[in-house]
């Protein structure tokens, strides 16, 4: 009857399976061997014999000895770490103080204060390239290893700053406010509350940051110079005489640190939550 409630038990939404969405499934399989494939060819020709990087000659670690002989090279990976490290300490740094500021200004001035630090994530990379290559000659800068770290610092900030930003967003107020009202001071609140409960955001955008300075080229070939070329400059240069399997003994050792860093970047984050749970 209209009006009395339903004695109907109420049916549980069935969950949605891949089965529902015909052609997704495939799509999705064409993507991943699309995306992986490629990397285990190039990990695998890491270990060729021949002087070829798509030619098999053979199992060998010939090239992993080449590579670590090459003096240009291992200057390359030396200034591309250098950059990096500067970049992400500087980025983290200035994303930690903003993201705390930048909750204290109103809802208009605060996503003006976003636009314009998000504004790197939008804009043409190319773009960035030439305005800061004419950037550091209007004030006299030359390119180079300060140039460099200048300009990925920069592009940095916006990527070291979208995790910080979230994980303070999801805090909420609550333990600032309890640990003001117990009498902690502002510093008191951030050393031991605020900072202790960014850090997942600060490890995940420092990371973010890191992995994006040290895979840039676009920036880094308009502003690298001679004693000061990264990696990826250096890497685009060995290909254009002619691609050989030492592109792909880097290219390999690349992905073994990244594998190396998100393995422990999980396991501490996994052991920060088991602490606190």
């Amino acid at each position: 009857m209209n009006g009395q409630p339903s004695t109907r038990a109420r049916r549980t939404p069935r969950a949605l399976r891949l089965r529902d969405f015909p052609g997704v499934g495939i799509i999705a399989v064409i993507a991943v061997v699309f995306l992986y494939i490629p990397i285990l060819i190039t990990t695998l020709y890491a270990f060729n014999d021949g002087d070829s990087a798509l030619v098999w000659k053979g199992f060998s670690l010939r090239w992993f000895g080449e590579v670590a002989q090459n003096a240009n090279l291992m200057n390359s990976v030396w200034v591309s770490l250098q950059i990096a490290v500067v970049a992400t300490a500087v980025a983290t740094l200035f994303s930690i103080l903003f993201a705390l500021s930048v909750e204290r200004l109103r809802a208009r001035g605060s996503a003006i204060a976003m636009a314009v630090l998000s504004a790197p994530l939008v804009i043409p990379e190319i773009v960035l390239a030439v305005a800061t290559l004419g950037f550091i000659r209007i004030i006299g800068l030359a390119p180079g290893m300060l140039a460099l770290m200048l300009a990925h610092t920069s592009f940095c900030i916006p990527f070291a700053l979208m995790p910080i930003r979230a994980r303070l967003k999801g805090l909420g107020t609550s333990y600032f406010e309890a640990a003001t009202d117990l009498g902690a001071s502002s510093w008191q609140v951030f050393r031991r509350i605020t900072l202790p409960l960014l850090v997942p955001g600060i490890i995940s955008g420092a990371i973010l940051a890191f992995v994006i300075s040290l895979d840039d080229f676009i920036i880094s070939n308009f502003l690298s110079a001679s004693g000061a070329t990264p990696l990826p400059v250096f890497l685009f240069s060995l290909i254009r005489r002619g691609a050989s399997p030492a592109v792909n003994v880097v290219a390999t050792l690349l992905l073994v640190l990244a594998i190396v860093v998100t393995t422990i970047t999980f396991l501490q984050s996994q052991r920060r939550s088991k602490q606190h749970a």
